[in-house]
C-alpha cells in the first residue's frame, strides 16, 4: 500500500523533473477519458508516457481557454508551489504553462468520493454526525485557500462536487476545481465574470458586488444544509430560514447567519464559521441555540469590510440614463395630440406609469445593487430570484392594464 509520504515524493520527483526547461509535449500524455467538458474548459483524466515506455499517472489535466479569463488561481499558486509551498488541502500541481493559446494545468489526482457521494450514500441517522466531522474540515480547506497566498483566493464554486473525500483520510476532503476561482482585489467593485452553481452562489457573484472570502462562506453554510438533508437547497428553504426536520437548530442558525444576503451580516472568515460549527451537537435531540458570540478578529489576509457605495461610476451613468428616459415619458405624456387615436386615460397611462416603470426595472438590471441590499429592507430579505420575480409580475399587470385601456377606451 502507497503511504502518503510515498506519494508526496513521487509527485516531488515527477513535478522537477516537469518544471525542467522543456515541458512534456501535448501528446506525451494519453487521455483516458474526460471528466467534464465546459465552455472555456476542458477537464480530462490523463497518463504521462515515460521514455522507458511505461507510463505515470493517472493525473487531471484541465486545458481551459485563455481568452475565458480563467485559471489565473493555477497560475498563483503554481508559481508558489514552485518555492516550495505545498496546500495540504488543494490537489498538487505538476505542471501549469500556455500551449497552443490555452492554459494547460497538470495536477494530482485525489483519489477518493465526492462529498455528494458519501452523504447520499449516507442515512438520514448519518448525516449529523457527517456534517460535524466533515464540515469544519472543508471550513478549514476554505481557509488555507484564503490565507495561503498574499491575497485570498475565492473559489467562488464550493459545491458537494467540488470537494473530495480522500480515500484512508475522508475527514481531510481537498477542495477541487479551481477553474472560476479569482484572487481578491482590494479596488474592484464587482467581479468580471460571474459563474458558479446557482444552489451554492451568493447573490454578489451575480452582479451585486464583488466576491471575496465571503462568499465561499455563504456556500459553505450552504454545504452545511446539503449534508444534513442530502439535498440542495432551494429559494424556499431560504423563505424558511433553513428550518428542516433533518437540520437541529443550532445547526440552522449557523447556516442562517453563513448564508446572510448581506456579506456584512455573515460569518466574516471560513476559520470563523469552522469555530462555530465546531460547537455544534452531534445529535439531532439537541435543539437550543447557542448564545451569539462576539466574532473573532479576521486574519489580516481578510478583505476589509466595506459598505456597498451608491454613486459608483456605473450607477451614476444608469441613473443618467433613466433620467433622461423619465423626462422623455413625461414629455410625451403632455403632448395634447401625440395618441391621437388613443384616450387621453391610455396616453396618461402608458407615459406616466407602464413607460416609466419599464425604464426602473432595466435600471434595476444595470446597476450596482450592493447599496439597495445594504439600505432597503425589501431587498436584502429576498433573493434575487424573488425580487425579479415580484417586478415581472408587476410588469405583467400593468401591460395587462395598458391592453384594457387600449381594447376598452373611457369616454
Amino acid at each position: 500500500m502507497t503511504t502518503t509520504n510515498e506519494t508526496d515524493e513521487t509527485h516531488d520527483e515527477l513535478a522537477a523533473a516537469l518544471r525542467g526547461a522543456v515541458p512534456p509535449a501535448a501528446d506525451a500524455y494519453r487521455v483516458e477519458r474526460v471528466l467534464k467538458s465546459a465552455p472555456g474548459e476542458l477537464t480530462q483524466l490523463v497518463y504521462l508516457r515515460t521514455a522507458a515506455g511505461g507510463e505515470l499517472g493517472p493525473y487531471v489535466r484541465k486545458v481551459i481557454d485563455r481568452e475565458s479569463g480563467l485559471g489565473g488561481a493555477y497560475v498563483a499558486l503554481a508559481t508558489r508551489e514552485r518555492e516550495g509551498l505545498r496546500v495540504r488541502q488543494l490537489p498538487r500541481i505538476i505542471e501549469c504553462g500556455v500551449e497552443r493559446g490555452s492554459l494547460v494545468v497538470v495536477m494530482e489526482r485525489v483519489p477518493g468520493h465526492t462529498l455528494r457521494e458519501v452523504i447520499e450514500a449516507a442515512s438520514p441517522a448519518q448525516r449529523v454526525e457527517l456534517a460535524v466531522r466533515l464540515m469544519p474540515a472543508v471550513c478549514d480547506a476554505a481557509e488555507e485557500l484564503h490565507t495561503t497566498l498574499e491575497q485570498p483566493i475565492v473559489h467562488r464554486d464550493l459545491t458537494p462536487g467540488n470537494v473530495m473525500c480522500p480515500d484512508g483520510d475522508p475527514t481531510t476532503p481537498v477542495l477541487i476545481d479551481l477553474g472560476i476561482a479569482r484572487t481578491w482585489h482590494n479596488d474592484a467593485e464587482t467581479d468580471t465574470t460571474h459563474l458558479g452553481t446557482r444552489a451554492y452562489a451568493p447573490p454578489e457573484q451575480y452582479g451585486f458586488g464583488q466576491t471575496d472570502v465571503r462568499s465561499d462562506v455563504y456556500a459553505l453554510g450552504l454545504l452545511a444544509f446539503f449534508c444534513l438533508t442530502g439535498r440542495d437547497p432551494s429559494p424556499s428553504d431560504r423563505e424558511r430560514a433553513f428550518a428542516d426536520p433533518a437540520v437541529p437548530e443550532p445547526w440552522r442558525v449557523a447556516i442562517e447567519h453563513a448564508a446572510a444576503l448581506d456579506p456584512a451580516e455573515r460569518y466574516q472568515t471560513a476559520g470563523e464559521l469552522a469555530a462555530a460549527l465546531r460547537g455544534l451537537p452531534a445529535t439531532p435531540a439537541l435543539r437550543k441555540a447557542p448564545k451569539p458570540t462576539a466574532p473573532e478578529p479576521r486574519p489580516a489576509t481578510a478583505p476589509p469590510a466595506r459598505a456597498p457605495r451608491l454613486w459608483t461610476p456605473r450607477n451614476v451613468i444608469v441613473v443618467a440614463g433613466l433620467a433622461l428616459y423619465l423626462f422623455g415619458c413625461v414629455t410625451d405624456a403632455v403632448v395634447p395630440d401625440y395618441w391621437a387615436k388613443a384616450s387621453a386615460a391610455f396616453n396618461l397611462f402608458a407615459f406616466l406609469v407602464f413607460m416609466p416603470y419599464v425604464g426602473l426595472v432595466c435600471a434595476y438590471a444595470l446597476c450596482d445593487k450592493g447599496w439597495l441590499r445594504s439600505r432597503v429592507r425589501w431587498f436584502r430579505t429576498r433573493s434575487a430570484l424573488r425580487v425579479w420575480r415580484n417586478l415581472l409580475l408587476l410588469l405583467l399587470v400593468l401591460f395587462a392594464v395598458l391592453v384594457l385601456l387600449v381594447l376598452v377606451p373611457l369616454p
